[in-house]
């Protein structure tokens, strides 16, 4: 049996300081739930968007 894989893109604008540590609550609140609904965590990663907006991709699987 094959696993489903999920892309999901979660971002944040607001000040550089902030805005680090809002998206990554946010991620770790997103990954929380999605584990307990028996998702595989396969990959996270960040990213900046013109220095203004912090980007995660998140890669899932079931």
């Amino acid at each position: 049996m094959s696993k489903k894989h999920e892309i999901h893109i979660l971002s944040k604008k607001s000040g550089f300081s902030s805005m680090k540590k809002e998206l990554t609550q946010q991620v770790e609140d997103f990954l929380n739930s999605k584990s307990e609904e028996g998702y595989e965590i396969v990959n996270v990663s960040f990213t900046y968007y013109e220095s203004s907006e912090l980007i995660a991709f998140v890669t899932i699987c079931k």
